[in-house]
């Protein structure tokens, strides 16, 4: 068994319990704090340890995964890189999957299995804006100056290039943090009619360059929903522009 940990990379061999009853082998894995690379005869485990070391290294120091491997690498021999077995799309995998139970169990849903989070369950509103049972005085319905007030803008500079194989993108908490649904706006955008706008001026290309179609672009920007008083995004308010700057793409968010 090869186990990575935050000192390096080692090798080890595994006994398992064979008792009647006992758990499968990833479960005893899970148990002893070692979090399996694959769920059937894992031969590769990563400790919670590195796991989290890893997660802060990237959001504090910008710290790539193939950095951090690398970094565990000469931990383990210095001297001969080549001799220490290569676990970096293991540690990939591993860490996506980390990441995303530990959003479920710090928004309260990693202890009950028999309910999932739902649209934009995993996000935090402003904590500031009025809400209905949370922060609201009694008789609220009276005062109309309690309101919510939302702003909608976009950024047409967050490209994002298309995938050479877009099957291995799964998406893990799809619509459950800021994003929309992923099938939900596709269906929107599917309904939805195109009207291309002329401009005035001929020498005036600011229109027709926006709804120019980028084929090797996957999303030409995003939009989204905040809050006008202290600019916090809306959960399950952020959408993919797919081309140019069209008014459709934001029309789901304002049925949020």
């Amino acid at each position: 068994m090869t186990i990575i940990h935050s000192s390096g990379v080692f090798t080890h061999n595994m006994a398992w319990c064979h008792c009647p009853g006992s758990n499968p082998q990833h479960l005893q894995l899970l148990r002893a704090g070692l979090f399996p690379a694959s769920s059937t005869q894992p031969r590769t485990v990563f400790t919670f340890k590195v796991l989290d070391h890893f997660l802060i290294d990237a959001l504090e120091c910008k710290t790539l995964a193939r950095s951090f491997f690398e970094k565990l690498t000469r931990l383990t021999n210095n001297a001969f890189l080549d001799t220490v077995p290569d676990r970096y799309h293991e540690l990939m995998r591993v860490s996506c999957l980390w990441q995303d139970l530990k959003n479920q169990k710090w928004f309260g849903f990693g202890h009950d299995m028999d309910s999932g989070p739902g649209p934009g369950d995993l996000a935090i509103f402003c904590p500031s804006c009025p809400q209905p049972g949370i922060n609201m005085p009694l008789c609220w319905e009276e005062k109309w100056l309690v309101m919510k007030r939302f702003v909608v803008d976009g950024n047409f500079t967050a490209h994002h290039m298309n995938m050479r194989q877009p099957k291995l993108d799964i998406f893990l908490s799809d619509g459950l943090g800021y994003i929309v649904t992923e099938r939900e706006y596709q269906a929107h955008l599917a309904s939805a009619t195109e009207s291309k706008e002329r401009s005035a001026c001929s020498n005036h290309r600011a229109v027709n360059a926006a709804n120019t179609n980028r084929s090797n672009l996957r999303a030409t920007g995003v939009g989204t929903t905040a809050c006008a008083r202290h600019g916090c995004f809306v959960p399950h308010c952020i959408v993919d522009f797919q081309k140019g700057e069209w008014q459709v793409f934001l029309h789901l968010l304002w049925t949020k």
